[in-house]
């Protein structure tokens, strides 16, 4: 390590130290992995928030989901195997950790993109392997096995649906603190082959075959695909908990950007399609937690660790970013100073929130994979006894706490069958002057965040539907307003209310627009009970086909033939229904 690097090492960790004396708040955080020892067990999620308690620190991310599993009751996805059969590890968590006092944040960390390792299959029918197999993705030549195993692909709009449904089901009946996404991205620019997505690609731009992996257009359709599902479950979560943290573990494969510009040559955004300094600009994303994982000892990858956290201090638009340090990688004094480099300001004078470590299972390394040292006490006495020498709480993001804008999100639907329209243009005016623009994702989502309140009017137009618009839409400070679109004809009664059936005789074919589900369908054999958004008037309806679990406070559109009952009751049958939302 030359001189000149000593010295601006040492001048850091000196910043560092001062300015942390008086500090009030920082984001102190263990990734807590589902494959090790952490919570499969009471005894293991008792010692977990021990240790964590110890150190001094304030948060855990704990992994509910590895590949298409999940570690708490879940009405989509089969429960893990290497968990103790009936714990609800989520559930009890929530409940130590919040009664502590001071109480320990939890934040729920789901691998998105990985679905099952690469041997075998899943006989559990919950599997969504199972359910849906053909939104695995594919590389160039049609394989499916990734470094990962099967993954899902984020060109398939049956992926992003499901993956939606999963996220926001954690969001909705746990009190969580925060979601964390892990593997949002693909796994290399060779994949992403999925022929629905190459489909979907090819109608858009009029193209024919298979696009090259370098394809410029063809990557950023990719890109496209990964910031829409971020997108979708930030403002659906802004919609049922927007106290919830929304972040992400994130890529800093090689060097650090030189500057902003430099960004699009870095693997995230060139390789793997996670453009998650977009994602902050924007605003879908509270939290950025880059997994900066390079070893102290060597030279050149300190200064990748140096690197990259002085980006992230100089582009967090004014969202959150945490330092995710490798501790597996690093000896303990190689930790400390990694956490110090992380609390020093960048030349700039700009500041991270906090620092996050991989891991809790792995304390300590010697600079290898391999060489990882496991649950070493004494490691999480130093962290309490050197870096963290009182508890302090998280920093409180002031977006969350006292909003000044609101959002603007819904679902365009075809009125004809209520299929997703891929690709709508959605034009966002204010003063008659266009705001915003974008195109609705493969299930006809769109979403504009952190609006300046006031009146806005919008325009949707898709090919070979005829456009539609409305000249009033309130944005709220801190509220996410729903508004659905259905566009083209339709032979069916549009009708607002139930009442409105009263009337109609037995095989009128109708559309109803937005109800809410009453009782939970997890099978073709349970009845779908939907109600008006407010009012108790309900209606049965029997499913032309049953593909997903409705739960209760789903939004949803239904189109179906009324029909009477031997007992005199109203029913719905040979019935369409579309989630576009919950509550």
């Amino acid at each position: 390590m030359s001189v000149l690097f000593r010295r601006l090492i040492g001048q850091i960790l000196l910043m560092g130290a001062i300015e942390m004396a008086s500090a009030q708040a920082e984001f102190r955080g263990f990734w807590v992995d589902g494959f090790n020892e952490g919570f499969h067990t009471p005894a293991e999620a008792d010692a977990l928030l021990q240790r964590v308690r110890q150190a001094n620190m304030n948060a855990i991310i704990v992994q509910m989901r590895k590949r298409g599993d999940a570690h708490y009751f879940s009405p989509f996805e089969p429960f893990a195997t290497n968990q103790q059969p009936g714990f609800d590890a989520l559930a009890y968590l929530i409940e130590k950790a919040h009664g502590m006092q001071p109480p320990i944040e939890v934040h729920v960390w789901i691998n998105c993109h990985p679905i099952w390792p690469g041997s075998g299959w899943p006989t559990d029918p919950k599997h969504v392997l199972n359910r849906f197999p053909e939104i695995q993705t594919e590389n160039l030549q049609g394989e499916r096995i990734t470094e990962v195993g099967y993954g899902m692909d984020w060109g398939h709009p049956l992926a992003s649906a499901w993956f939606t449904r999963v996220a926001l089901d954690i969001v909705r009946r746990y009190d969580i603190d925060g979601l964390h996404f892990d593997y949002i991205r693909y796994t290399g620019e060779n994949w992403g082959y999925n022929p629905v997505s190459i489909e979907r690609f090819n109608r858009r731009y009029g193209r024919k075959g298979k696009p090259e992996p370098t394809d410029p257009l063809w990557k950023q359709w990719r890109r496209d695909q990964v910031t829409a599902i971020v997108r979708k479950v930030y403002a659906n979560t802004m919609a049922i908990k927007p106290q919830v943290k929304i972040s992400a573990a994130l890529i800093t494969w090689g060097d650090g950007p030189r500057d902003t510009d430099d960004w699009v040559n870095r693997s995230a955004y060139s390789r793997v399609f996670q453009d998650w300094r977009g994602w902050l600009e924007e605003g879908i994303l509270d939290m950025a937690i880059p997994m900066i994982y390079y070893s102290q000892a060597n030279a050149e990858r300190a200064r990748f660790y140096l690197n990259w956290v002085t980006f992230l201090k100089d582009h967090q638009y004014g969202r959150h970013g945490v330092a995710g340090i490798g501790n597996y990688l690093n000896s303990w004094e190689n930790t400390l100073q990694q956490i110090e480099i992380a609390r020093a300001p960048s030349p700039r004078g700009n500041r991270l929130v906090g620092v996050n470590f991989f891991s809790y299972a792995a304390t300590s390394g010697n600079g290898t994979e391999g060489g990882a040292r496991r649950y070493e006490e004494g490691f999480y006495r130093l962290l309490g006894e050197r870096a963290f020498l009182e508890w302090v709480p998280t920093p409180p993001m002031d977006w969350k706490r006292y909003p000044t804008r609101g959002h603007l999100m819904g679902t365009v639907l075809s009125a004809r069958d209520l299929s997703w329209v891929d690709g709508a243009t959605v034009e966002l005016y204010r003063h008659g002057t266009r705001v915003r623009q974008m195109q609705t994702d493969g299930t006809g989502f769109y979403a504009f965040v952190h609006l300046e309140p006031g009146v806005y009017s919008m325009t949707v137009r898709a090919e070979g539907l005829p456009a539609a618009q409305t000249q009033t839409v309130i944005v709220t400070p801190g509220l996410a307003t729903a508004l659905h679109w259905l566009l083209g004809e339709t032979e069916a009664l549009h009708l607002r209310r139930l009442e409105s059936l009263n009337d109609l005789p037995d095989g009128t074919r109708v559309l109803l627009a937005p109800k809410r589900v009453l009782k939970r369908s997890e099978s073709a054999e349970q009845p779908l009970l939907i109600a008006d958004l407010l009012g108790n008037r309900t209606i049965e309806v029997q499913l032309r086909k049953w593909t997903l679990p409705w739960l209760e406070e789903d939004r949803v559109a239904v189109l179906g033939t009324l029909a009477t009952r031997p007992d005199g009751n109203r029913i719905l049958t040979d019935a369409i229904v579309q989630w576009i939302g919950t509550q």
